[in-house]
C-alpha cells in the first residue's frame, strides 16, 4: 500500500513538473529589461467587449499604470446600441480626457467587440503621431456565431444590435470598415478545446472567436497566447505583449512561439 502511494505521488509530481515546463515553453518569455517605464506622457483608452464594462479592463489598466501610462476605461451599453453609436458617443470623451491629461500619444487597447468599436471610430478620426492600437481577440472578419445565428430572434435578444452586426452579411458592419491607418497589433487567444462544434466555430479558436477571424490585412504584427477569450484580459503574457507593442510597434517573438502563428491570412481585403 505504501509503495503504491509512493509511486502515485512520484507520478503526480513528475506530471506537475512536466506540465509546468511545457506551459513555460509554450509562450514567449519577454525579458524584463525590455519592459522599461515610459518617459513621456502617454494615455491608453481601454475599450471592453460585449456584456462587459470598463471594470472588465481593470487588470490591464493596473498593469499599464505601473509602467507610467495614463489610462481611461470607458463603459458603454454593449447590447442596446449599435457600434457606430457607441463609437460616436463614448470614444471622443475618452480621447479628450487623455488630451486634458497632457498625453503626447493616445493609444487604444481593446478586447473582443471593442476592437470593432475602435475600427469604427478610426474610420473618420486619427490619433496623434506615434499612437498605436492593440486588439485582444477581435472579431475583425466577423463573428462566426453572429454569421450563423444573427437572423434568429433569440440571438438578437441576447447580443443586441451591436453583436448581431458582427457579420459580413448585408446588414453587418464588417464589410463597411476601411483599413486602419494607425499601427495595429493583434493578440489572439486560442485554447485546445471549444464548447462549439467546428462547423460553428473553426479551430483554432479561443472559445468565442476563431483565430482566422481575428486577423486584419493591415495589421503590423500578430501573436498568439494560450488562453480563453474572456480570461486573456488577466493573462500576464498578454499584458506584457501590450506594453511591448505600445513601446516598439511590434510584439516579442521568441524561439518557443507556436507554429500557429504561421496560419495564413485568408480574408478578402479590399
Amino acid at each position: 500500500m505504501a509503495v503504491n502511494l509512493k509511486i502515485q505521488f512520484s507520478s503526480l509530481f513528475l506530471f506537475v513538473v512536466f506540465s509546468t515546463l511545457t506551459a513555460c515553453n509554450s509562450i514567449p518569455a519577454i525579458p524584463v529589461a525590455l519592459n522599461s517605464t515610459i518617459s513621456n506622457k502617454q494615455c491608453v483608452v481601454l475599450v471592453h467587449g460585449l456584456y462587459r464594462s470598463g471594470w472588465a479592463m481593470r487588470s490591464i489598466a493596473n498593469d499599464l499604470n505601473n509602467f507610467a501610462y495614463q489610462t481611461v476605461s470607458i463603459s458603454y451599453p454593449s447590447t442596446s446600441m449599435s457600434i457606430p453609436e457607441i463609437a460616436e458617443s463614448y470614444l471622443p470623451p475618452a480621447i479628450e480626457e487623455c488630451k486634458q491629461g497632457g498625453a503626447e500619444q493616445i493609444h487604444f487597447v481593446s478586447h473582443s467587440m471593442g476592437g470593432i468599436v475602435v475600427r469604427q471610430y478610426l474610420q473618420n478620426n486619427h490619433l496623434p503621431l506615434g499612437s498605436k492600437v492593440v486588439m485582444l481577440s477581435p472579431p475583425n472578419q466577423g463573428s462566426e456565431l453572429s454569421e450563423k445565428f444573427g437572423d434568429a430572434g433569440w440571438y438578437k435578444l441576447i447580443v443586441g444590435p451591436s453583436g448581431v452586426s458582427l457579420s459580413k452579411k448585408e446588414a453587418g458592419i464588417i464589410s463597411t470598415l476601411k483599413a486602419v491607418k494607425e499601427p495595429v497589433g493583434i493578440i489572439a487567444a486560442y485554447r485546445d478545446w471549444s464548447l462549439w462544434p467546428s462547423s460553428w466555430l473553426p479551430e483554432p479558436n479561443d472559445g468565442t472567436v476563431s483565430v482566422e477571424s481575428m486577423k486584419l490585412a493591415e495589421m503590423n504584427d500578430f501573436v498568439l497566447i494560450n488562453s480563453g477569450h474572456a480570461m486573456m484580459r488577466f493573462n500576464s503574457n498578454a499584458q506584457q505583449q501590450i506594453r511591448y507593442f505600445l513601446s516598439r510597434g511590434e510584439f516579442y517573438h521568441s524561439e518557443y512561439e507556436q507554429v500557429l502563428t504561421e496560419i495564413p491570412f485568408q480574408a478578402n481585403a479590399e
